[in-house]
């Protein structure tokens, strides 16, 4: 067995908040996105999210493009009905790198329906067709920024979840398919770090794993024997998972680590129904609640590989592909994919891994009790910074840029205060099994002719206070340079991902992604049109978004937001030291949080600096603001939105709860087109059987479900 040095205990320090956990579970299920499953849930940026990416027709992401020589064709996410179809057993849409890297198109996010068959992967579930999960997760801590590691299938996700790596990082080419490799791969797993570090762990799976088990694609894994402590702890099958991990719970010997593997119909992975999948999990949790005092030291980790190719319409963090692309304070070694095999014809052009589409995440533990949303940017990587943080090891394998930008999940919890031990009232799922296999035997899933827009569930979450805080300051346009740049510091504990979107030309500027470390700063610099207008928008995590606009006839003034927090007061900053005479602004609340009575003005004279303080410390604020500087008469504007983090939980957006206008345009409700016949249908693939768990059922033709349309 090969044998790593770098697995290191970091000491014993004195007793910390996170010490209460004594067991971290990592229960990875398969292929949902988080749109599809939660767009729906109340608190969360779903479908009611204000400041998405703006698409070249001038909609949000929302309406994505059917036809790309026709943009004002399209297609909007559409209801999987569970009640009248056989929605819970739809087939899956195709996955593959390349496909991901084409949806993704340079970060505009707008080829959902373009780079593959339209329809099936536009579909999204309901609180009526997810009971269980949508009480569950009303119930503890929800992350709606955390992503997939990779722009592709299971197995390269969950080396990721497994050992922080699918090989670029650690100087090997990249692992993008679901294909076995021979020998296996030889560098350092999570199973390995821990072992070494004395921390116990355990992998709880069946003989049918649906090959969900990282650790077997290690060569050390590999040819373990019975005996050796990587067969007994990482590739040993049980007849039954769950009743292994129960009597581990009971007699009070459940490892400090563990992860669980569901088999295959039990996974979620269409076409087997979630309905099993919820079954399952139910039957897991109630496990961890047979013994009380073990679940009063447990963090229970809910997530999914990848999202299956289902829609979800936040833009997706990646690092830039080069200096002229965007801009990285930390290295972006080990994140971009040369393809030197020429596997997915890029043309020699690299393109990112990942990060790769949202997924869900829910983190179950008395420290996460709670109506809650959790926003920080996440991925599989951030599991196991939570394990190095709160069992002292350290993995090797995680690249500078993920493990700057992806959390270490600590905002999640609230070790300080006193641990909610409570247990919820959740739906009885002893009958869904049955019921999902029902509805499989229903009519085919259709795309449904008539388009609306999803409208989310009222309501706001508890938000977790954030690591973040951003200054971003401009000094105007440079008409003469037909340059516009602005400056963004990070003045935050944690780095951050970051992109810019010149709105004037989305089909010919790609979006610029960014990376800034904590402690660092950066200059970004767009193009003026030829016309000298100019439309920026800029977008950083939880919603934080600076705009600007004018043209040639600007003056030169300079702008920034910065916060007074012990006043609870955001502070618009306007610097005229380059202009002689005086301004007047107008400064609009655009977010109807309630605040400057809608709007005010204010004078500031030439040469001089001025500033407006806008309290929004009102409970049902909750520190968030959406703020629009203007001129009358000039087609100069600034706007700011976001959230004042000040280190307490707050509420999630309540402008984005009570659906209040966001930044780009929506077709008015009766106005969107019909959805073309020949783009209803949902074939089955490959003339193969729905995967039930009905007697008879066959396997997909593929694990990742590259099925032809």
């Amino acid at each position: 067995m090969k044998h790593w040095l770098f697995a290191c205990a970091l000491g014993v320090a004195a007793a910390r908040p996170i010490d209460q956990v004594e067991h971290v579970i990592i229960f990875m299920q398969e292929n949902r996105a988080f749109d599809h499953y939660f767009g729906m849930l109340q608190g969360v940026r779903g479908f009611n999210d204000r400041v998405g990416v703006p698409l070249e027709s001038g909609f949000d992401a929302f309406h994505q493009p059917t036809n790309t020589s026709d943009l004002t064709e399209y297609m909007l996410p559409f209801r999987a009905d569970t009640d009248k179809t056989n929605a819970m057993c739809m087939p899956a849409p195709e996955m593959y790198y390349p496909t991901d890297i084409k949806m993704f198109n340079g970060g505009r996010m707008d080829a959902w329906n373009t780079a593959r068959d339209p329809g099936l992967g536009m579909s999204y579930f309901t609180r009526d067709d997810l009971p269980f999960y949508y009480e569950l997760y009303d119930n503890f801590a929800v992350g709606d920024a955390y992503y997939q590691s990779t722009f592709t299938c299971t197995c390269p996700n969950r080396l990721h979840l497994f050992a922080g790596s699918n090989g670029l990082s650690v100087g090997q080419e990249a692992s993008m398919e679901n294909s076995e490799p021979t020998p296996g791969f030889d560098w350092v797993t999570m199973g390995e770090l821990l072992e070494e570090a004395g921390i116990s762990w355990r992998n709880y799976q069946e003989t049918d794993n649906f090959d969900d088990n990282g650790f077997a694609w290690f060569d050390n894994y590999m040819t373990a024997k019975e005996g050796d402590p990587l067969w007994d702890k990482g590739m040993k099958r049980e007849l039954d998972a769950i009743k292994a991990f129960e009597n581990d719970v009971k007699a009070d010997t459940l490892p400090q680590v563990s992860w669980i593997i569901a088999p295959a119909n039990k996974s979620e992975h269409a076409t087997y129904h979630p309905s099993a999948g919820e079954d399952w999990t139910a039957r897991v949790l109630k496990a961890l609640q047979t013994n009380p005092d073990v679940y009063a030291k447990s963090v229970f980790i809910l997530n999914y590989d990848e999202g299956g190719q289902f829609y979800d319409h936040a833009w997706t963090p990646t690092p830039p592909m080069s200096d002229e692309e965007g801009i990285s304070t930390v290295s972006t070694d080990g994140e971009l994919n040369s393809d030197p095999n020429n596997l997915y014809s890029f043309d020699s052009t690299p393109q990112p891994i990942g990060m790769g589409f949202r997924v869900p995440l829910l983190v179950i533990s008395p420290w996460s009790r709670g109506n809650i949303v959790v926003s920080e940017v996440m991925d599989h990587i951030s599991t196991i910074k939570f394990i190095e943080e709160r069992f002292n090891v350290s993995n090797p394998n995680i690249s500078p840029w993920r493990r700057a930008m992806a959390g270490n999940m600590m905002s999640v919890f609230d070790f300080e205060g006193k641990p909610d031990y409570s247990w919820p009232n959740l739906p009885d799922t002893s009958n869904y099994v049955r019921e999902g296999d029902k509805d499989c035997l229903k009519g085919d899933i259709v795309v449904p002719t008539e388009q609306s827009m999803p409208t989310q569930e009222a309501g706001v979450k508890v938000s977790r206070a954030l690591p973040y805080e951003f200054i971003v300051s401009d000094s105007g346009a440079d008409f003469s340079a037909g340059l516009f740049k602005f400056t963004v510091e990070n003045k935050g504990s944690a780095g951050a991902p970051f992109v810019t979107f010149n709105t004037l030309d989305i089909k010919g500027t790609a979006p610029r992604p960014h990376a800034i470390e904590a402690g660092k700063s950066m200059e970004d610099v767009g193009k003026v049109s030829e016309s000298g207008k100019y439309d920026f928008y800029f977008s950083g995590p939880n919603g934080f978004t600076r705009l600007f606009g004018g043209d040639k006839t600007d003056l030169p003034i300079a702008t920034s937001m910065t916060y007074d927090k012990d006043n609870s007061n955001v502070v618009v900053n306007v610097d005229l030291s380059a202009v002689k005479q005086d301004v007047t602004f107008t400064l609009e609340d655009l977010g109807e949080y309630g605040v400057l009575d809608g709007k005010t003005t204010f004078t500031v004279k030439g040469g001089e600096k001025g500033s407006q303080k806008v309290f929004v410390g009102d409970d049902a604020v909750g520190n968030w603001y959406d703020l629009k500087l203007s001129i009358t008469d000039s087609a100069y504007y600034r706007r700011f939105l976001g959230r004042m983090e000040t280190g307490k939980d707050t509420i999630s957006d309540p402008a984005m709860a009570k659906g209040v206008k966001g930044l780009w345009n929506k077709a008015e409700e009766g106005s969107h087109p019909p959805v073309p016949e020949r783009m209803r249908s949902v074939p089955r693939p490959n003339g193969e059987e729905y995967v039930g768990l009905y007697v008879g059922a066959k396997a997909p033709i593929d694990k990742d479900g590259r099925y032809e349309f």
